[in-house]
């Protein structure tokens, strides 16, 4: 790696520390559990986003705000011992996790991808999916308010990107990925709508994007978006049978949205390799 290299790595690495630590305010603040279940069965719905985005952050058990020093990602966690300074409840661990795994996502990403026109599309996929699949772990739901804003966010990007590099083309990879990977769950969510929540449809739309537009940027055609959307789901289909015996939750209802974005962000990163040998 260049200089130049190492110091965008060192400096995306110390911001996504931060990113890591906004992710969580997501995660924690956006789902609203229902005093009882919806039409739909749901047992969640969402707060609005000035709500989530509003206020100082607070312990959920005592509504003690968090103080600014307890408020760095990853050390005041480890220094509190995961429990709140007030009132001594458990800080959940999945804070700990996200605010480690969005820097080692972002590290990840530079190394592999490497400092070019897929990277900005690639680093602004990292924190969206891991809110995504953690809140779809914890409360089964995919949220829209979080999925449609995050996509927007997603063609604004490429849009740019592929006109700064002069490939208007490249969109037309990200409108085939979405329709190899969001066509057949939105079939299977047609003929079974019990069988699949539409949430997962919406997120295919926004990771099929990304999947599509990454392999016309790699390098290759619309047949090589079709053939990674491919990969992606299959890796997907493959993690969450794993996903589901490891978590006990074989014959339940399975959260598609931590292995598909999983899957997402294992194509989008891997796209040139992936790419090449076609």
């Amino acid at each position: 790696m260049t200089s130049q290299e190492i110091v965008l790595l060192v400096g995306a690495i110390l911001i996504s520390f931060v990113i890591g630590s906004f992710t969580n305010v997501i995660i924690d603040r956006l789902p609203l559990r229902l005093d009882e279940p919806n039409k739909f069965g749901e047992e969640y719905d969402v707060r609005p986003w000035p709500e989530v985005l509003g206020g100082r952050s607070r312990c959920s058990s005592c509504g003690e705000p968090v103080r600014p020093i307890d408020n760095i990602p990853v050390v005041s966690w480890l220094v509190l011992r995961g429990k709140c300074r007030g009132c001594g409840d458990r800080i959940p661990a999945f804070h700990l996790l996200v605010e480690l795994v969005v820097p080692a996502l972002t590290a990840t990403a530079i190394a592999v991808v490497g400092v070019n026109a897929q990277l900005p599309m690639a680093l602004w996929l990292i924190p969206v999916a891991v809110a995504v699949a953690f809140i779809d772990h914890r409360t089964l739901i995919v949220p829209t308010k979080l999925i449609w804003p995050a996509f927007g966010v997603s063609v604004v990007v490429a849009i740019i990107v592929a006109l700064i590099e002069g490939h208007a083309d490249w969109l037309w990879g990200g409108a085939v990925g979405i329709g190899v990977l969001a066509g057949p769950l939105f079939l299977i969510w047609l003929v079974h709508p019990r069988g699949m929540g539409f949430g997962d449809v919406r997120l295919t739309v926004l990771l099929g994007w990304h999947v599509g537009f990454a392999a016309l940027v790699a390098g290759g055609r619309l047949t090589t978006a079709v053939f990674l959307a491919v990969c992606c789901m299959a890796i997907a289909s493959v993690a969450g049978i794993i996903y589901a015996l490891a978590s006990g939750l074989a014959g339940k209802h399975v959260p598609f949205g931590p292995t598909l974005s999983a899957a997402a962000l294992a194509t989008v990163f891997l796209a040139s390799r992936i790419v090449a040998p076609l």
